[in-house]
């Protein structure tokens, strides 16, 4: 590499670094941490507990923090095995660490398109476009209160680059191998979803290679298997994640049928999105309208990289130029992810979606990060055929495109205007008519009518969680008045489209300079950056100090201060988990439900002391001492908050009922925004802290023998019926993954602890004399482990998780790495002595 060419490189690196810094500020450098949606209520929670398990230095392979326990590294969403969350939850605090993970990911996957584009033939500046529209794109920006889609998605550039550099003949030996471990660490994070997309983009490139003869037909079929030898290895490579992973797959309960695998589409009509980012997008009153009917959702669906790099995106595919076979090959890519992130609208799904990897996953949308990516790096290329001049009147065509965009937009708010109308006018009932065909041609036969929708648009909304994400979304709120779509709509069409408009005529105003070339491409970057820079408003997290959670909020400061592990009933998912409790109600992608009964009474607000006491019963079942209700606001309860809290205390189960202000809790649930208004600063929550709670009994024979035990599916009357005549015993806590109890037993019974029954648990019971005995743990109570007690006599009974299928991954990773390793270097020696075609002998 030249003088010259290594400036250029570190120079256009640098400039997508900065950029993204700047799209992701304050987060990162400007002192800020996200927090809001899934950050705080999923991800951030658990990777608390792989942040306290390293510090130990253990694996979490159970995590008891979660619920009644479940598989830590097997459900795979910590990512225990991905070398930057060992290095970074290794080295600081979990505020800090999943900031950086944020901030490198993010920069690493704008590096990434960069370095895919200039494998593909774009000049450096066209990269940096490239990079920046990729690693500020509107799949990133949905996606950043998810940590797997940004950790996994970062990886996906570099294995596309590595794959086109295979496919077109101009990468070395050691090619294959380097995808083969790019596509292992893409897994490791843990959510496959993401890295199936990267691997059938991959093969669709293999697919336009063979269809356009990239460098020959025969040539080009023999590099295609070099690109998809590596994704078997890299199963193979992973597979100290996989393996765990697959055995509770098997074990779940979630039903993958067509409603599951269908849901969260694209949609034709979202796809105005490609032009339109904030439309359907920023008020809450489109969900029941625009999102719910098709089975989709906001959160998943923005499928934008920038008017400009759409504008020079479609460029490049019109006049390839002299990268005419790697733009074929991207159009073929381009294409994959378009349809199949349409999922139920496309002709096919039915039967595809029942292949291994389709079957596995619900949410095609998300094949937008295939689309997204086959965009930027075209946008790339494009923006070098504006440069070179090989692009004819650029001027012309961008006003053409503006116009385009624009009557694209007219349309589908005038479809919604004229249903709208219509409904006003009974006359135009044939209107309605029409509108009904096509809610019915939907692909899901669920009911719902054109007078269903007419009706939500009408209906008045005042909950508080409407009114916050209106807030938050910085549209303006009636003073005096309910929310209504109908009457509010105009507002919201102005709002959502203002920006777009704006972009619009700074577009139209650019083409003006067209026949100054280098004038004109500087606009074109310019007006992409400013464009992505804007989207940045639109981020679905905020922001709060990179410090301790527990120490910004009062209700996580109160649960820190309980004994570390408490069980508590709170609304928070998994948030609680940075306090050092386990919330029973916390969320999970992979689930094995247990206690659904039980836990709803347990949230129950009740209306006298009697029902109170009855929620406590439920509560005390489950093993909970702290319980976090709210937030609540004014009139939301009868009496309000304070009339709640004597309700509880009147029974006098309780060692503390405290009514606590929490704003920083309050924004992190509702938004920042909202939590500053009026309304928002009157919410509050209530704390309640039962003492010490068991959460193991011994059940006497006489009580309920072992079958009843086995066959009983938790219905909550009969299990705080048993519960209330077992004896508790005190579960001790060696690690999370070995417990044992000290007991006397007058008899025969059975021993039920409340953790979740999972086939890598083994129990021994231990005599006075130290010899221990094994024991099978049956299933009992609706999902709990039970261990049968044989007669009378003191013991000690031992739980371990053997961890079983994590060993064996861990076997094959290492014996796979082993491999790889040598495999790299023996092609690297056989690089060294044959010289690719072409180069000097």
């Amino acid at each position: 590499m030249s003088s010259d060419s290594r400036w250029a490189w570190s120079g256009g690196a640098a400039a997508v670094c900065v950029l993204l810094v700047g799209w992701l500020w304050p987060i990162g450098v400007g002192g800020a941490m996200p927090v809001g949606g899934d950050v705080t209520s999923f991800q951030i929670g658990l990777m608390a507990v792989l942040d306290e398990a390293l510090a130990e230095g253990r694996l979490p392979l159970w995590n008891d923090r979660w619920g009644f326990g479940f598989p830590g590294v097997a459900e795979s969403q910590m990512g225990v095995y991905y070398p930057p969350h060992a290095t970074l939850y290794g080295l600081l605090g979990v505020e800090a660490a999943y900031t950086a993970s944020m901030v490198l990911h993010v920069l690493w996957g704008g590096l990434g398109a960069r370095w895919a584009a200039r494998r593909f033939g774009a000049s450096e500046a066209g990269a940096v476009l490239s990079g920046v529209s990729w690693g500020a794109s509107g799949f990133f920006l949905i996606h950043l209160p998810h940590q797997w889609a940004y950790t996994v998605g970062s990886w996906t550039p570099w294995a596309w680059g590595l794959g086109w550099s295979i496919l077109s003949g101009s990468s070395g030996r050691k090619a294959p191998w380097l995808l083969s471990a790019v596509l292992a660490v893409q897994i490791l994070p843990g959510h496959f979803q993401l890295a199936f997309c990267t691997q059938v983009g991959l093969l669709a490139m293999a697919a336009g290679s063979v269809l356009s003869g990239v460098g020959g037909r025969r040539a080009a079929m023999r590099r295609s298997a070099l690109v998809a030898l590596p994704m078997a290895g890299a199963f193979l490579l992973a597979s100290a994640q996989v393996v765990p992973t697959f055995q509770l797959a098997r074990l779940a309960e979630t039903q993958r049928d067509y409603e599951y695998l269908s849901g969260f589409a694209s949609t034709p009509l979202h796809l105005v999105s490609l032009v339109a980012p904030e439309l359907f997008h920023r008020s809450p009153l489109w969900r029941p309208i625009a999102w719910d009917p098709f089975h989709t959702s906001p959160e998943e669906n923005l499928v934008y990289v920038g008017l400009v790099p759409l504008f020079l995106a479609l460029g490049a595919i019109a006049r390839p130029g002299p990268s005419a076979g790697a733009v074929r090959v991207l159009v073929v890519v381009l294409a994959a992810g378009l349809v199949l992130g349409l999922g139920p609208y496309v002709p096919g799904f039915v039967a595809y979606s029942r292949w291994p990897g389709f079957s596995f996953f619900r949410g095609p949308a998300r094949w937008g990060i295939v689309a997204t990516l086959a965009l930027s790096i075209l946008a790339g290329l494009g923006f070098d055929a504006v440069r070179r001049g090989d692009w004819r009147r650029p001027g012309i065509s961008l006003v053409m495109f503006v116009f385009g965009a624009g009557a694209w937009i007219g349309l589908v708010l005038g479809l919604f205007e004229l249903a709208i109308r219509a409904g006003d006018r009974p006359v135009d009932s044939g209107i309605i008519t029409a509108y009904q065909l096509a809610l019915d041609a939907r692909p899901w036969d669920d009911g719902v009518t054109v007078v269903d929708l007419l009706g939500e648009a009408r209906r008045p909304r005042n909950d508080l969680h409407m009114v916050a994400d209106q807030e938050n979304a910085g549209l303006p709120l009636p003073s005096a008045t309910p929310l209504r779509f109908d009457r509010d709509r105009v507002g919201i069409y102005r709002a959502e489209l203002s920006t777009t408009a704006g972009l619009m005529l700074a577009a139209v105003g650019l083409a003006l300079l067209s026949g100054r070339r280098g004038a004109f491409s500087a606009g074109l970057l310019a007006l992409a950056v400013v464009d992505l820079g804007l989207l940045a408003r639109r981020r679905p997290i905020d922001e709060a100090p990179i410090r301790p959670l527990a120490e910004q909020s009062a209700v996580l400061g109160a649960l820190s201060r309980m004994p570390v592990g408490t069980r508590t009933i709170d609304p928070m998912q998994n948030l609680a988990m940075v306090a050092g409790v386990s919330p029973v109600l916390s969320y999970r992608t992979l689930d094995l439900p247990v206690q659904p009964g039980l836990s709803a009474i347990a949230q129950v607000l009740p209306r006298d002391a009697p029902e109170a006491g009855t929620v406590l019963d439920a509560q005390r079942a489950l093993g909970a001492r702290g319980r976090v209700i709210g937030p609540i606001s004014p009139g939301m309860v009868p009496g309000g908050i304070d009339a709640l809290a004597d309700r509880f205390d009147e029974t006098g189960r309780l060692e503390s009922v405290e009514v606590v202000d929490d704003p920083a809790l309050t924004g992190w649930m509702l938004g920042t925004r909202f939590s500053k208004l009026p309304a928002g600063r009157a919410v509050r929550f209530l704390l309640l802290d039962a003492g010490p709670t068991p959460r193991a009994w011994f059940l006497p024979s006489d009580l309920a023998d072992a079958g009843r035990l086995r066959a009983s599916r938790g219905e909550p009357g009969e299990l705080l019926d048993l519960l209330a005549d077992a004896r508790p015993l005190v579960l001790r806590s060696r690690s999370p993954e070995h417990l044992e109890l000290d007991m006397d037993a007058e008899g025969p019974g059975t021993v039920a602890v409340a953790q979740l029954d999972y086939p890598e648990w083994h129990a021994s019971w231990v005599d006075p004399a130290g010899d221990a005995n094994p024991m099978a743990i049956d299933r009992v109570l609706g999902g709990w482990q039970g261990v049968r007690v044989q007669g009378p006599g003191r013991r000690t009974l031992r739980l371990d998780y053997e961890g079983r299928a994590e060993r064996w991954g861990l076997v094959i990773s290492a014996v796979s790495w082993s491999a790889w390793g040598l495999g790299l270097a023996l092609s690297a020696r056989r690089g060294r002595r044959s010289p690719r075609a072409g180069a000097p002998a």
